[in-house]
């Protein structure tokens, strides 16, 4: 349940960011077009407050994938890759942007933040199909949906405002996070799993 707590500490972090610094002013303080919530790690008084949080929510995270007893009862490769991919966000936090085009902070920013926002989510559905093959397609159908959402925005805005598709994505994250995680903790795992090999 630390996962739990994490996803929804940094989504009421980022939550009370935007209501007090919206995202649409940084097109007024010409930071750049295309802004992101990323770009909070960029403003004084508000970067520290980001890249803290982000570094507490990986921790909680990963937290959750190596001492959840239950993730161990599946295939190692999906444990291993949901536990690395669970501690990205600590890398969102400890490489942020800095406002220069392309720099070496930037490039391992977008790597941490595309493993946390794309692939911890993917790989825990992976292991709530080894607990509900159900609810694993519906949450692979919500997951799909959203970020396939996520991607015609992206493209109907010419990746003008980037954080309109990250809050689609972060949805699909929180959802598939929270839904699984309660479903998993009141199921025991399927007697057809593969074994933990």
């Amino acid at each position: 349940m630390l996962d739990i707590v994490g996803i929804i500490y940094f989504t009421l972090s980022n939550l009370y960011l935007l209501g007090t610094f919206p995202v649409h002013i940084f097109e007024f303080l010409d930071l750049r077009t295309g802004y992101a919530v990323s770009d909070y790690a960029l403003i004084f008084g508000t970067g520290t407050y980001f890249n803290i949080s982000a570094i507490i929510t990986g921790l909680l995270c990963g937290l959750d994938a190596i001492t959840n007893p239950k993730y161990k009862k599946v295939r190692k490769t999906y444990y291993n890759f949901h536990a690395i991919s669970a501690f990205a966000l600590i890398g969102v936090g400890i490489y942020p942007l800095t406002g220069n085009e392309m720099d070496f902070n930037r490039v391992l920013h977008w790597i941490f933040a595309i493993i946390f926002i794309l692939i911890y989510p993917l790989t825990r559905l992976l292991i709530l199909r080894s607990f509900s093959r159900k609810y694993f397609k519906r949450l692979l159908a919500l997951y799909l949906i959203l970020n396939l959402s996520a991607l015609a925005v992206s493209i109907y805005t010419s990746l003008s405002y980037v954080a309109y598709p990250e809050y689609l994505m972060w949805l699909a994250l929180l959802s598939t996070i929270v839904l699984s995680q309660l479903v998993i903790s009141r199921k025991k795992r399927k007697a057809d799993c593969p074994e933990v090999k």
